[in-house]
């Protein structure tokens, strides 16, 4: 390390011996005339030419104006003082034309800052001088260096030179640093290209001003936004901008693609635009320029939001119609299973009529060959009503269980007429014999299993219960005897059962919401109980 900071030391003292600059990279003020007679001392000062040209847009400067209009700051200096602007933050350098080394002693050179009037560097001797080579190149003579200096935005140096001997300053330059941001002029779009191309093609051509309020709206269509500054820019190295879309940066700092005073964007999407500005000179400075591209009718929201809705009701009615298809046809299959189990209850209902008339003329059969004329007269006129009301009750699905049990006592009336036996039925207060319904005929060929297997033989010493109970909603018949009892699967010969279970069967399938249950207990030496079990029945 310490290596090279000599070498950095002996590069310093060679090279800054003498004033080194590009004299083409650089632009030069001085008063009229300094260089028409190499012997004439005047100040000169050359700033960096690429990023001065925005004085077109800072022709005065306040601070320059206040000091070359202040009579006390003039009455010390020669009128032919040089003020001058300057944007770039590089180091403004100043040379005194016609000092060289055998007459620099005479001269004396001090540097303020204004507005803190603090001294940058107190009166000194004139100790550097220009390369006498590159003078010959430049076409000057050798001059004496005073250094390159800078201030921040907002300041002035002050350069004087004076008189050793009599301390009369003699020359004096002013360089102010001047804040500079871009400033947008004009504003062209795809509506007005050509009056733009046309200013661009005739500079002196009068130029329509457009410069609309923020954010400006553009349709879907444009595809052109070109923003003027008022700057006279010659390389596009001088300006930069940065578009940023919705929050998101998508196009960082870049360098302007013309090297013209403006910024041309092209083929931009739909979105909330941002343009950032700023003059390489001077990057802190930024100007942004807002804009909004809206979306093509087919890219809006109430499009897509419309579209949304379409897609969905389609959707929705699509899903609706298979639906309706579905349950269409699932409505036609319970209603084919719901006709084929009816039309088996009928089937079944035209198996049970036959069977009660069978039983019923075998009992009457019975009374006439026991001679018994009355009796027999007697159980025909039942026969005939109770005939007269199952045909009636054929037809219905289900009747009242008022009906019902004025059905049962007749059959047990008659079939008491034949056999002797007692029989009894009974309802439980909770039930409502005119509100609540039972299937059709779904009691009588269990009364008559229990007539026919178990009471038949016992004469005067039978007896048949049956019971109406409710428990909940649930509906319980109970038909008990004291014959001697069977096994629910064993045969019996008779249809009545088994046509009881098969119904029983369709009606559950047909309301599964009030399945029927029959229940035969065990064999018993007491006899026989069979129970029908209504689930959910008062529901």
């Amino acid at each position: 390390m310490r290596t090279i900071g000599v070498q950095l030391f002996l590069f310093w003292v060679t090279h800054m011996a003498y004033g080194q600059i590009d004299w083409g990279a650089y632009s030069q003020s001085f008063p009229d005339g300094a260089t028409d007679n190499p012997a004439t001392v005047a100040l000169m000062l050359a700033i960096p030419s690429a990023n001065n040209s925005f004085w077109t847009t800072h022709e005065t400067c306040p601070q320059l104006n206040k000091l070359v209009s202040d009579s006390s700051f003039r009455q010390v200096r020669p009128a032919d003082l040089v003020a001058r602007t300057t944007f770039d933050t590089a180091r403004a350098h100043f040379f005194l034309h016609g000092v060289r080394p055998n007459n620099a002693a005479a001269y004396e050179f001090r540097v303020l800052d204004y507005p803190t009037n603090r001294v940058v560097v107190p009166w000194h001797q004139i100790e550097q001088f220009t390369e006498a080579s590159l003078m010959q190149q430049s076409g000057l003579p050798q001059m004496g260096y005073l250094g390159g200096f800078r201030a921040p935005l907002g300041h002035t140096l002050i350069v004087d030179v004076r008189k050793a001997n009599t301390g009369q300053i003699v020359a004096t330059s002013l360089i102010a640093w001047v804040a500079i941001r871009p400033v947008i002029t004009n504003v062209y779009t795809s509506d007005n290209l050509d009056d733009f191309l046309k200013k661009l093609q005739y500079p002196w051509a009068r130029e329509t001003k457009r410069h609309p309020a923020e954010p400006l709206t553009l349709p879907s269509t444009n595809t052109n936004l070109i923003l003027v500054l008022n700057a006279a820019i010659y390389h596009k190295e001088q300006v930069q901008y940065e578009l940023v879309r919705n929050e998101d940066v998508v196009i960082p700092w870049t360098n302007n693609a013309y090297d013209n005073s403006f910024v041309w964007l092209k083929d931009y999407k739909p979105g909330t635009y941002q343009v950032r500005l700023r003059y390489t000179a001077q990057p802190q400075h930024v100007t942004t320029y807002r804009f909004v591209v809206e979306p093509a009718w087919y890219e809006s929201r109430g499009f897509k939001i419309m579209v949304g809705i379409v897609v969905a009701a389609c959707l929705g009615a699509i899903f609706f119609l298979l639906l309706y298809v579905q349950q269409k046809q699932k409505s036609r299959q319970e209603l084919a299973k719901k006709t084929k189990l009816q039309l088996e209850l009928k089937a079944i209902y035209a198996q049970l009529n036959p069977h009660f008339v069978f039983n019923a003329l075998n009992s009457i059969q019975g009374l006439i060959n026991k001679q018994d004329i009355q009796g027999a007269n007697n159980y025909l006129s039942d026969f005939a009503r109770l005939l007269r009301e199952s045909l009636t009750n054929s037809n219905k699905d289900e009747i009242s269980i008022h009906e019902e049990l004025q059905g049962l006592d007749t059959y047990l009336k008659l079939e008491r007429l034949r056999f002797g036996f007692e029989y009894q039925i009974s309802l439980a207060d909770s039930i409502n014999p005119y509100d609540g319904s039972i299937p059709a005929l779904l009691l009588q060929p269990l009364v008559e299993n229990a007539v026919k297997h178990g009471v038949s033989a016992l004469g005067d010493a039978g007896r048949i219960q049956v019971r109406f109970d409710r428990i909940n909603d649930t509906m319980l018949v109970q038909i008990s005897d004291n014959g001697n009892g069977f096994r629910g699967d064993a045969p019996t010969g008779g249809f009545g059962l088994k046509l009881t279970r098969d119904r029983i069967n369709l009606l559950t399938e047909l309301n599964r919401e009030q399945p029927i249950e029959l229940e035969i207990a065990p064999p018993s030496p007491t006899g026989a109980t069979l129970t029908l079990r209504f689930n959910h029945w008062f529901a």
